[in-house]
């Protein structure tokens, strides 16, 4: 009785350690797999989408496919994200379809969920923010994009990017800064 207690509990523990091991590999792979060029601003829509596509190899239905263009469409058009409290059931309601089915298209064709693909155009609209005036503060490029807390701005901001905030700008205005200085140089070379 106390042998088969003891391999029941040796099973049961080499199996949860295997489920750990599995886990912290995926969520490792996930992570590197969602960051992007932290000098880049961020990808299309349509680079996400294509890269789904040819990654599974599947092909979206006629319907699904609709649906993921005007999703796009309309998120470039009129902003919903801007809005802190959007649900899904309003985006839903904007393109005809229900909320399921939009929920099931996103998570499929972008891997993320409703919320996660909110705070991804959100990031997208901080980075804009601030390309366009990189003298606004953080609190100012988290409220004009849509976020209700700081605290959701850098998490999202971290996720997607693989830099905080005030990481990302800094870089980014070193990168604009080199930039300037290159095509100063240009300049002064075309010149003489």
């Amino acid at each position: 009785m106390i042998q088969t207690l003891f391999i029941a509990a040796s099973l049961l523990i080499a199996a949860l350690a295997v489920a750990c091991v599995y886990l912290y590999k995926r969520y490792r792979n996930l992570q590197q797999s969602e960051l992007q060029s932290p000098v880049r601003p961020y990808p299309s829509p349509e680079m996400v989408a294509e890269d789904d596509i040819s990654v599974t190899g599947n092909l979206l239905c006629d319907n699904h496919q609709i649906i993921v263009d005007n999703l796009m469409e309309y998120f470039e058009r009129e902003k919903p994200y801007l809005k802190p409290n959007v649900k899904i059931l309003e985006i839903a309601d904007a393109l005809k379809t229900n909320k399921s089915y939009l929920s099931r298209i996103i998570n499929s064709h972008f891997k993320k969920n409703f919320s996660q693909f909110i705070n991804w155009y959100r990031v997208r609209e901080a980075m804009d923010h601030f390309i366009k005036d990189n003298s606004i503060d953080i609190a100012t490029m988290a409220d004009k994009s849509g976020f209700k807390s700081l605290t959701t701005f850098n998490t999202s901001f971290t996720r997607y990017t693989g830099m905080t905030p005030g990481e990302w700008c800094k870089k980014f205005k070193n990168v604009a800064k080199n930039e300037m200085v290159k095509k100063d140089k240009r300049e002064r070379k075309t010149a003489r």
